[in-house]
């Protein structure tokens, strides 16, 4: 990228994680000279640390109907499925009011269309990916087992499994016979489950991420070190980035940071409402337990994944600062629930196991911005995939090169515009 005064050409990408990795690719393909930049590249971002579940039937919002009832809980359990740390509750209230707002039925509707556009297609499309990048084992369609111990929590996710079948998802009931027949591992309490054939899971994160990425390099792409302050339109025809390693100038850019865009979005004239969803997981090394496919703890929202490296147990929701601690005592919530899940795990000491956290950016309607800055159409937004954003980044990628070329995309784009706030 020149940093004269010329007309600049190509694309900037910044964020190298698995939406900005996958986004750079695709423009590398549609003919265009691209540079990925990444402030840590061996650094364990959310693309590398989450469940590897790829959740092809997920359309149920976080926030559902109803969810008003559980607030006071949210800001008194610290160690539920989805806490608030009492530091952070007068800030993070403006989003939470948003989202109870975006909890209204209608709105859910909504939401959950635009979800299932960007997740439905994400096994197909990692299978063809994962090929391309000849690593072809690290796509499994085994299908997603939930597991529950009642037939009230049942019913309390009634909602969401009626809004899967409704657009066409795979459903399948199944009794604690059939449970235990597909996961023998799991604990005799959960004696109702319900079966997803059609979903898939990534069996390692972080291979895929840097097979992702010499894929880029090899093809021609540039990969860049470097922390980016700002993003800025220059006259009519280019972009400048401004980093810890100087200027750096092209003709359009791509916002792919995460949990840390909305930083540089604020710079562009959008203030957008992005909180970090801070995730946990636990990595056991020899867990003593054989799983198939994902298994996940429906009331205690954690997944459970065998992986490459061990099994890995994920999930939860934590509201914090980007710059505060891990929290430990979500680390242990997670291990006690995974003894629940599985009687015979074996967690093994604390050197057998690794630990991690990552702020995963969310919005309150729990879809992302895929959109021009409002500042300038050079400069492409893609970032606040929640949970969610393992399973949307080929599609995601795909819609942001149709915004880059200035194309039409393959799926409406309004639902994730970013001057819906």
């Amino acid at each position: 990228m020149s940093n004269s005064q010329g007309a600049a050409s190509g694309v900037i990408v910044i964020g190298g994680g698995i939406i900005g990795t996958l986004a750079a690719c695709r423009l590398l393909e549609s003919g265009l000279s691209v540079t990925l930049i990444e402030a840590d590249p061996e650094g364990l971002c959310c693309s590398t640390g989450n469940a590897g579940s790829l959740s092809a039937g997920s359309v149920a919002p976080l926030g559902m109907p109803g969810v008003w009832k559980q607030v006071p809980a949210m800001l008194l359990d610290r160690d539920g499925p989805l806490s608030v740390r009492a530091d952070y509750a007068l800030r993070v209230a403006p989003w939470l009011i948003r989202f109870l707002r975006a909890s209204a039925p209608a709105r859910v509707e909504r939401a959950a269309s635009a979800l299932h556009a960007l997740n439905a297609p994400s096994v197909a499309l990692y299978r063809e990916w994962t090929r391309r990048i000849g690593a072809p084992e690290l796509l499994r369609a085994t299908g997603q087992l939930q597991v529950y111990q009642s037939a009230q929590a049942v019913e309390k996710d009634a909602r969401g499994w009626r809004m899967r079948r409704e657009h066409g998802v795979d459903v399948r009931d199944v009794d604690s016979a059939e449970l235990h027949e597909l996961e023998p591992g799991v604990g005799p309490q959960f004696t109702r489950g319900v079966f997803l054939p059609d979903e898939g899971m990534i069996v390692n994160p972080g291979r895929l991420l840097e097979a992702s990425r010499a894929m880029f390099a090899a093809a021609g792409g540039d990969i860049v070190q470097a922390r980016v302050d700002s993003v800025t339109p220059v006259g009519s025809d280019r972009v400048a980035v401004r980093t810890d390693r100087g200027i750096r100038e092209a003709a359009k850019a791509v916002i792919a940071a995460g949990a840390w865009s909305h930083r540089l979005a604020g710079g562009l004239g959008d203030r957008l409402p992005l909180e970090s969803q801070r995730g946990y997981h636990v990595l056991m090394r020899n867990p003593g337990v054989a799983l198939r496919r994902p298994v996940v703890f429906a009331e205690a929202k954690i997944f459970a994944t065998p992986m490459e490296m061990g099994l890995r147990v994920a999930g939860t929701v934590e509201f914090g600062s980007l710059e505060t601690p891990p929290n430990p005592r979500r680390a242990q919530a997670l291990l006690r629930n995974s003894r629940k899940l599985f009687p015979q795990l074996d967690v093994g000491a604390p050197e057998d196991r690794v630990e991690w956290m990552g702020n995963r950016p969310c919005f309150p309607d729990s879809l992302p911005v895929i959109d021009h800055a409002r500042d300038s159409r050079r400069v492409v937004y893609a970032f606040g995939h929640g949970h969610l954003g393992l399973t949307q980044a080929p599609a995601t990628a795909r819609a942001v090169a149709d915004l880059v070329l200035e194309r039409p995309s393959e799926i409406d784009l309004a639902p994730y515009g970013a001057r819906r706030f």
